[in-house]
């Protein structure tokens, strides 16, 4: 997609970067560290959208479906808290976390650099609060070569503000919101600085919570605004720098997040099998029992910097931790006209750890070629463990499924920029890796059933090839092909058709660009693409005919492709004014296959979860307010087309557009905002679930909302 720098991205420096320029505001001078080194977002030969804190800040964002707004050709596509999917390019099979399954979500999330995608068994995506974040890089397009499984169609790295070893500072934020046919919500963060000893070390630390008001009845329950959500976290980042040959820093961050009921609507009565249409005219629902959901993840880093003569060398060793609890009502799951009235619960419990080490040598200097080669290694633990329950419950479950899994990922990587002539420059890279990954199924209603061992393990090579072609000082243009795998895996029951191993899906990813700023304060942005998708993993509703239950089962189905055009432009045609906009057109369909109950799957097929056009456009005004204050007022319109829910499905989620405005006024130190977002009520669908017969369930966007918030920086 296309590499832009329309929103203004913060340049303080992580601890692992050379210096940067501090001032760095045109789309030429903002310096991004996609490529595990620091250039110019205009140097790179590839797609990186980079957003900064500051901007984050400015559109009030507070999680990854405000952050994707800013990013066209990505589409959130939301679920249960920490339980939504992101797909870049069209790279999906499911619109949501439900329908995964057990294969790796298709874009890497990545905190510090460290892989936060589960290699498999689906666990959650952590959706990371933004407050004080240095800034948000969406890389588009496979990523193989340097960041290895699960940067499918992307990835998207979180870089949090590091402390400043210079000054003490701090930041307060509150904030109140009311939405409309729901409840009220709240918003605190708070962040301090403190040096420890003058430039050479320093603690940051930041606290956040939320509470999201909630806007689906539950006719069920009888629980109104229902699906309310709670959110609480914080980190902590230590620097130590006793020399500019040496520094380290230290990062632990944590966040946990509850849902009171599902997320989603549906017309289904599922007591009495009544009102099955694809319809969405409420924002209700109607389960035997509340759909609730506690999410909680952590994370620990330490990166070290070396220089040792002449060249860096980088250690980065991450520790992180997921789980996820879900009660659910599973009457819908296990509902036929047979079974009317029969109410059924299930308890899902979900762990996930991983340690991963990553080492890496580079030139502190860049020469005619500059280059970077490391060495990553990870390892992954998984339980799953899920209990389903006929009401009322008995001294055990009716149905109980155990899942443990370990999985494995070793890999050497190289990559080198080469400027053949002072116009010319090539980049070539690789990634050599080999996965492995064991896995342990044990079904029976104490847990103690037949154990079911499974063992698979693949390596392959990622390489990733560009063409920079620099016209003039103001244009470029560029030619890029490079490749990305996912984790293959073991499908969920070994009874079905897909209960064999299936293997890692791959695609390979051919893109050219255009850049063009003709002055400071222009830019335009085009890229071309084209993707070829290879075994592409597919989960689907299979019905065990031991059980006659039906699970999502998962295997490798055939063929796929995307191509897309996408453009972005800013302008600031006076000082005060600032206007960006980008659209997004995406065409993703299957090139035919089987199902993985037998069904030919036609060619043509679209791909679930990415809209054919998508676009947004934001304008932002600055002025002297009263009372000595200094004003901006801002509105973001975002669009997203129509959409298909799954792939074994024709249930199409609509075409909607929201407008977010806001207005502040800040004086030294102190901002007061106001706010409307999705200001004109629009009734979109996020995404959808669809199992014909049984039941259909859609994930509505946040009714319009207005609000306000106080922040005082010190």
């Amino acid at each position: 997609m296309i590499a832009i720098g329309l929103l203004s991205c913060s340049t303080s420096r992580a601890q692992s970067e050379p210096p940067v320029d501090k001032d760095a505001v045109a789309t030429n001078t903002v310096v991004i560290t996609a490529s595990k080194r620091a250039q110019k977002l205009s140097d790179l030969a590839g797609t990186v959208t980079a957003v900064s804190g500051a901007e984050l800040e400015k559109f009030g964002s507070a999680d990854a479906e405000d952050l994707l707004k800013l990013t066209p050709g990505v589409q959130f596509n939301k679920s249960a808290t920490d339980g939504g999917l992101i797909s870049i390019r069209g790279v999906g099979t499911n619109s949501n976390g439900p329908s995964q399954g057990f294969t790796q979500s298709p874009t890497g999330i990545y905190i510090e650099d460290v892989p936060f995608t589960d290699p498999f068994a689906f666990v959650s995506t952590p959706d990371l609060g933004l407050f004080d974040l240095e800034r948000v890089e969406v890389l588009r397009g496979p990523q193989g070569a340097l960041y290895g499984s699960s940067s499918l169609g992307g990835a998207i790295r979180y870089i949090v503000n590091k402390p400043n070893t210079h000054l003490t500072e701090g930041s307060v934020l509150v904030g109140a919101s009311s939405t409309t046919g729901g409840g009220t919500g709240w918003t605190s963060s708070v962040m301090a600085n403190l040096p420890l000893a003058d430039g050479k070390a320093g603690l940051r630390f930041v606290v956040n919570a939320r509470k999201e008001a909630g806007f689906i009845d539950n006719l069920g329950t009888g629980v109104n605004d229902a699906n309310t959500v709670h959110v609480d976290g914080g980190r902590a980042i230590f620097t130590y720098k006793p020399s500019d040959d040496f520094d380290v820093t230290a990062t632990y961050l944590t966040q946990h997040s509850k849902q009171d009921d599902g997320p989603g609507i549906s017309p289904f009565n599922y007591l009495t099998g009544e009102g099955y249409v694809k319809a969405y005219d409420q924002l209700t629902v109607r389960t035997a029992y509340p759909m609730r959901y506690d999410s909680k993840f952590d994370l620990a880093t330490i990166q070290a910097n070396w220089n040792i003569g002449g060249y860096r060398l980088t250690s980065l060793s991450g520790r992180q931790t997921k789980s996820r609890v879900a009660r659910e009502d599973f009457t819908r799951d296990f509902y036929t006209p047979e079974t009317v009235g029969e109410k059924w619960t299930s308890d899902g419990f979900l762990n996930s750890s991983a340690k991963s080490q990553e080492l890496r040598l580079a030139p502190v200097s860049a020469g005619r070629v500059n280059w970077l080669a490391g060495a990553f290694w990870m390892n992954a633990e998984i339980q799953r463990d899920q209990l389903v329950y006929l009401e009322p419950r008995g001294a055990v479950a009716d149905l109980r499924f155990r899942r443990n899994g370990e999985a494995s990922e070793r890999a050497i990587f190289g990559d080198a920029e080469i400027k053949l002539t002072d116009q010319l420059i090539a980049d070539i890279g690789a990634r050599h890796y080999k996965t492995e990954l064991s896995y342990d199924r044990i079904v029976g209603a104490t847990g103690a059933g037949d154990s079911t061992p499974y063992a698979t393990g693949e390596s392959g090579t990622t390489p990733k090839y560009s063409l920079r072609y620099v016209i003039d000082s103001a244009m470029s243009v560029y030619a890029l092909a490079s490749r990305g795998y996912r984790f293959g895996g073991i499908s969920n029951l070994g009874s079905s058709p897909a209960g064999l191993p299936y293997k890692s899906d791959s695609l390979w990813n051919y893109e050219a660009g255009w850049r063009w700023s003709p002055s400071k304060t222009a830019s335009l942005d085009v890229s071309v693409f084209q993707i070829d998708w290879s075994d592409v993993q597919l989960s689907e509703l299979y019905t065990d005919p031991v059980t006659t239950r039906s699970f999502l089962v998962t295997g490798n189905v055939g063929k796929a492709s995307s191509q897309g055009v996408e453009l972005a432009a800013g302008w600031r045609p006076l000082p005060s004014l600032s206007l960006k906009g980008a659209l997004a057109y995406t065409k993703a369909v299957t090139s035919g296959g089987i199902s993985l109950g037998g069904t030919p799957i036609a060619g043509g097929t679209r791909l679930p979860g990415t809209a054919k056009m998508q676009g947004s456009f934001n304008a932002t005004q600055t002025f002297d307010g009263p009372w000595n204050s200094g004003g901006r007022l801002s509105a973001l319109v975002a669009y997203t087309g129509k959409r298909f829910a799954q792939i074994d499905s024709d249930l199409v989620l609509p075409a909607y557009t929201t407008a977010d405005l806001r207005a502040s006024l800040s004086w030294s130190g102190v901002e007061v905002t106001a706010y409307a977002n999705n200001a004109f009520n629009a009734r979109g669908l996020s995404s959808g679930v669809d199992f014909p017969a049984t039941y259909t369930e859609f994930y509505p966007i946040r009714p319009r909302t207005v609000g306000f918030s106080v922040r005082y920086d010190f």
